[in-house]
């Protein structure tokens, strides 16, 4: 029996559902219902006002909610827990939230900008889901499974061989046979089990890694040509299949057990390493180590999975490190140094190739990642060559800069999107161009004047180049310069020193020269500096200020190992008459003249340059010897001394007075324009 039809029903003109009297818009496809006609915007509708028509609307959204809004809920909770029973862990967008009328209500915000759940409601909701369940028993447990599977196979074999169970060819076969089983069943249920599959593969890569090192390494059944060979097949292989299947944990795994087996067979042992690997003095797992590496290296040039880099980077160097401590001595340095070389340029590789092939900008990990690879071979090859070839290794970190450089420029030529990389190579470069210089030089002078011209060609090469990152280099430079002129290069030996003609003038006047030049670079560019630079009075003051300062300093220890030369030299005669006194005066009547020529001389080129700045500074610089005078002079120097002191600090104050009063509207002019 149908139930009598709806009285003053109105049929929806779209899809003919019958809907309430007083409904607007149809509640199966959602047409306006007035007129019996979709309103055009354009001509005004004949019935209720724009907020009525809103807000019944909003009432028929809550009554649909009502209605529909569990049976909603519970279908995607039902899809949710078969995507679980799948092993998907793709988060769903979550249960639907009772609809109210704030909620229906139309948001300034918009939907991308609202924020999402806090994640402890998350966490909450995984819990409630028991997706935690479903992460450690569908996915850890079989990973961890794995690598116990490939350290008990490594046990056993070892157990084998003591024991003489099993005969070399039989245990190699026995392993292959066991890793080739495991790729076969993670190939076969791969598109089932994707995570168990993948755990599969990556110990079966693990347990072939470990049967060929152990048929080269302990049983010398094949050559090491053969087994490089092999090892480089299962590298490449691994790579392979865990790009394939898009799997990171595969590659971990297959990493993991590769860099696992030398120190799981004993190859570092002294006990335990065999005739052959001594004999060959540890080539066969250099070439073991560079194979895995190869592996990497593949993975790295098509997937960006920067743990995983990461990973093979810190088992190559524990690696070698056992190895250089097992067979280093017996190797020899070229030997030592060839494969640590080899070793840094597959992670140089590593970091770059990805990069470069697909054009891809570095992120923070990569760029990181890139100065730690660099730094760690410089300071390795730097421990296992300084002893032989001390005095070349200047040369070394040139070398490294050059390399660095010529990734730079690669890098650019390969396309302007690499700008990020390119920029960074350069840094590193620059870094060890930095490096070169005092450790080929040492504690000198010359190390020095190599920051400062360093420092004042990177100013003006970025002024060229148009790139402000570049002078964050040169001001590194002329920091470094600032603290090697305080902390090395004031001090003299006055054994040997001669005024002005010595070792540190030879530091400091290249250095102010340097500066002076990098202050007229910045006020020639001061349109091109950057936001924060023109921040900082445009950069150029502070070099005018350094360069000044760093003078004034030079000259003023000049006076003083000058005087203290000539008072060291003094006999015991001349020291009861009191010369060490005069020479006392002399040196502290010269350092006040210093100080007032030198603001008397910044004064005069204040005002012939028009350049307010510069005379406030040598007023400012002027209260030092005036000060110096009534407060120090006064009380220290003696006899003729003390006269010629305010004699001269008078006169040179009343002439500076007499300037003002004489250009007194000129410089007016200057204070209000300058």
């Amino acid at each position: 029996m149908h139930p009598p039809p709806l009285e003053a029903a109105i049929e929806c003109p779209n899809c003919h559902h019958a809907n309430e009297a007083d409904s607007l818009f149809c509640t199966s496809c959602g047409a306006f219902l007035s007129g019996q006609a979709s309103p055009n915007p354009d001509e005004p509708q004949a019935g209720a006002p724009v907020e009525e028509q809103l807000r019944s609307l909003r009432e028929e959204v809550l009554s649909v909610q009502e209605r529909y809004g569990q049976s909603i809920a519970r279908l995607q909770d039902r899809v949710t827990a078969l995507e679980g029973m799948a092993g998907s862990l793709t988060p769903r967008s979550g249960p639907v939230r009772p609809v109210t009328a704030a909620s229906a209500a139309p948001s300034a915000t918009p939907a991308s900008a609202q924020a999402p759940p806090p994640p402890s409601d998350n966490l909450l909701a995984a819990v409630r889901e028991w997706k935690w369940e479903q992460i450690v028993g569908g996915n850890w447990l079989a990973r961890v499974g794995v690598l116990a599977l490939i350290v008990g196979v490594a046990f056993f074999l070892k157990l084998a061989i003591d024991n003489d169970w099993i005969g070399p060819t039989g245990q190699v076969a026995l392993g292959i046979a066991v890793g080739a089983a495991l790729l076969a069943a993670g190939e076969y249920w791969q598109r089932r089990y994707a995570i168990f599959a993948q755990a599969l593969s990556g110990g079966g890569i693990g347990i072939l890694y470990l049967s060929i090192f152990a048929a080269h390494s302990t049983f010398g059944l094949i050559d090491v040509y053969l087994a490089t060979g092999i090892l480089l097949l299962i590298s490449v292989t691994a790579a392979a299949i865990a790009i394939r299947y898009e799997s990171r944990a595969l590659a971990i795994i297959g990493i993991l057990g590769a860099f696992s087996a030398p120190f799981i067979l004993g190859a570092f042992s002294s006990s335990s390493v065999g005739d052959l690997a001594r004999t060959d003095t540890g080539i066969d797992l250099l070439a073991y180590i560079i194979a895995v590496d190869v592996g990497v290296l593949a993975l790295s040039a098509f997937r960006n999975w920067r743990w995983m880099v990461l990973l093979g980077w810190a088992g190559s160097l524990l690696a070698y490190g056992g190895w250089y401590e097992q067979f280093g001595g017996d190797a020899g340095l070229l030997t030592a140094q060839l494969s640590l070389t080899l070793i840094f340029l597959t992670f140089v590789g590593a970091t770059t190739l990805y990069h470069v092939m697909l054009r891809r900008p570095p992120g923070a990990t990569d760029r990181v990642f890139m100065t730690v690879n660099a730094l760690s071979y410089f300071a390795i090859s730097y421990g296992i060559m300084s002893e032989d070839l001390e005095l070349w290794m200047g040369a070394f970190a040139l070398v490294m800069a050059l390399f660095y450089g010529g990734l730079a420029y690669a890098a650019l030529r390969r396309s302007g999107e690499n700008a990020l990389l390119s920029f960074f190579a350069l840094g590193i470069a620059l870094v060890f161009l930095t490096v070169a210089v005092p450790v080929q030089l040492g504690d000198a002078a010359w190390t020095t004047v190599a920051w400062a011209a360093q420092g004042a060609v990177l100013m003006w090469l970025a002024f060229q180049v148009r790139m402000p990152q570049v002078r964050i280099f040169g001001y590194a430079a002329f920091g470094l310069v600032a603290v090697r002129l305080f902390m090395f290069d004031t001090d003299v030996d006055l054994g040997t020193y001669d005024v002005l003609l010595n070792e540190r003038m030879l530091a400091f006047a290249p250095s102010i020269a340097a500066m002076y030049v990098t202050a007229y670079l910045c006020w020639r560019y001061r349109g091109d500096l950057a936001a924060w630079e023109a921040s900082l009075a445009s950069v150029y003051p502070v070099f005018l200020a350094a360069a000044g300062f760093f003078t004034l300093w030079v000259l003023g220890w000049e006076i003083i190992s000058g005087f203290d030369k000539q008072i060291s030299a003094l006999t015991d005669e001349e020291f009861r008459r009191g010369v060490d006194s005069w020479l006392r005066n002399a040196q502290n009547l010269s350092i006040t003249a210093l100080l007032a020529f030198y603001a008397a001389a910044m004064l005069a080129v204040g005002i012939i340059g028009k350049s307010r700045m510069v005379r406030l500074a040598a007023l400012a610089l002027l209260l030092i010897p005036i000060a110096k005078v009534f407060a120090y002079d006064v009380f220290i120097l003696e006899g003729v001394y003390r006269i010629a002191a305010f004699i001269g600090l008078g006169l040179m104050l009343v002439l500076g007075g007499y300037v003002y009063q004489r250009f007194r509207k000129t410089i007016r002019g200057y204070l209000i324009e300058g």
